[in-house]
């Protein structure tokens, strides 16, 4: 058998008791492991580089260089990392700003620690991961913020979906997961990825965020 190396996780807060909070949660998981942590977003370029993480769990507020502008610098240059942005959902939106830049989720840092671990795992496999309480704040930031122009376009977006496909787009904004929403529609967990994945190319998007952010913005 072909031992799974484990899931390598940077945790970037300024906040050390924050930071070691998520440590403590990780560090209970054969194959999840802390290889370090930054306390502020101009540390984490140099960290990738030396610490090669899957997975970075990165705050929104930092003093010198925030979460949103690490994914910017480093989304698109760094392909094999996915990033967390997590939050304590005071950000005003600037989650919103994340996912735009390349974030693949988001958490709450008061989330139950095993929605964290199975966070890191489910963007460690190339998916996107936010929770329910999560989902409610980012639907509530984006009727807040969304434009006529903007409801149009996702309006538009969503009516170049099947029924199905718009079922299933539609029940993701409450943040369940493929197996939930397998549970849900009576149907295979592939039947689910396949029919996301054939929304997300539809759409040009590349996570299930962005497509949850979509819907809402549709208001339907």
């Amino acid at each position: 058998m072909t031992d799974v190396s484990p899931i390598r996780v940077l945790v970037v807060d300024d906040d050390p008791m924050a930071a070691a909070g998520v440590t403590a949660i990780l560090s209970t998981q054969d194959d999840i492991v802390v290889v370090g942590s930054c306390t502020d977003g101009i540390q984490v370029r140099a960290a990738v580089e030396r610490l090669h993480p899957n997975v970075i769990l990165c705050d929104v507020r930092m003093p010198t260089m925030d979460g949103v502008s690490v994914v910017r610098a480093l989304a698109t240059s760094s392909a094999d990392v996915h990033f967390v942005m997590m939050t304590a959902f005071d950000e005003d939106g600037r989650v919103l700003d994340a996912i735009s830049a390349g974030a693949d989720g988001f958490l709450l840092k008061d989330d139950d620690p095993t929605r964290i671990i199975d966070g890191v795992r489910t963007v460690a496999a190339g998916d996107a991961a936010y929770s329910p309480r999560a989902a409610r704040q980012l639907t509530e930031w984006v009727h807040a913020s969304r434009t006529a122009e903007a409801r149009r376009d996702a309006q538009a977006k969503v009516a170049m979906l099947t029924d199905r496909e718009r079922q299933y787009a539609l029940a993701l904004v409450s943040g369940a997961s493929d197996s939930e929403l397998a549970t849900k529609f009576y149907v295979a967990e592939t039947t689910i990825k396949s029919a996301l994945a054939s929304i997300r190319t539809k759409w040009g998007i590349r996570t299930r965020t962005e497509l949850a952010v979509i819907v809402a913005r549709s208001g339907m």
